[in-house]
């Protein structure tokens, strides 16, 4: 009992004595240098359709921006200019991540098909670790179920009310769970901010829009040395 009473006030003396000299243990890794990544959809297969990696996607270093005028790709379909954007400063430690598109159209075999638009994702990141900041915004998203089988009506879509807020998270019968303006960040403080995650009622996962950025210190313009 004893030995443990005094590892510990010697672990506490020794914290003391790090604060007192401006020496405190970093509370999370941090990156060396700042990153981005954007994309603006992925999709896991699903009823017999192939995945999508992730489509259009930036990631910086080097940066830049990709662009697609359309995609028909496994259950994506989208009609209007997908474009992803990284950018950043090595030496200032910032950097920076946008995903967009007007409109996409998610279709899952026996389940429906989601009409989304005005999906938008961003990400800007200082240089200061863990200090990101984004957001991600859907327009509108209108669910149609399949039809059932005749002679029963045709099924009503149904328009899903998109909340505001961070990490906002709704249920549509027959197609699973939205989270809007979801944000994650990592433990070398990376913000990873998507419009929309969906996971379906079988368990796959789709994304629309993601947009991850994190900084990291200035790099030293050069290094002093004491001369003797």
């Amino acid at each position: 009992m004893r030995l443990r009473i005094g590892l510990r006030a010697c672990g506490m003396t020794a914290a003391l004595l790090g604060t007192a000299l401006g020496v405190v243990a970093p509370s999370q890794a941090s990156n060396t240098s700042p990153q981005a990544e954007a994309y603006v959809v992925s999709a896991q297969a699903l009823g017999g359709l192939v995945a999508v990696p992730p489509t259009p996607d930036s990631t910086f270093p080097p940066g830049g921006t990709q662009s697609l005028p359309t995609l028909n790709l496994g259950p994506i379909a989208v009609d209007a200019l997908l474009t992803a954007t990284t950018a950043g400063d090595a030496k200032a430690g910032t950097a920076s991540a946008s995903a967009a598109a007007a409109h996409l159209l998610l279709t899952i075999p026996l389940v429906g098909a989601l009409d989304v638009t005005g999906i938008k994702a961003t990400c800007d990141a200082p240089a200061s670790p863990g200090a990101a900041t984004g957001t991600g915004t859907v327009a509108t998203a209108v669910f149609t179920p399949v039809p059932p089988p005749a002679p029963l009506p045709p099924a009503t879509p149904v328009t899903i009310t998109v909340p505001t807020g961070v990490n906002q998270t709704v249920t549509v019968p027959q197609l699973g769970t939205i989270v809007v303006n979801k944000q994650v960040t990592d433990k070398d403080g990376n913000l990873t901010v998507e419009a929309a995650d969906i996971t379906l009622v079988g368990g796959q996962e789709v994304v629309l829009g993601s947009a991850m950025c994190g900084g990291a210190m200035p790099a030293s313009n050069s290094a002093t040395h004491p001369t003797h």
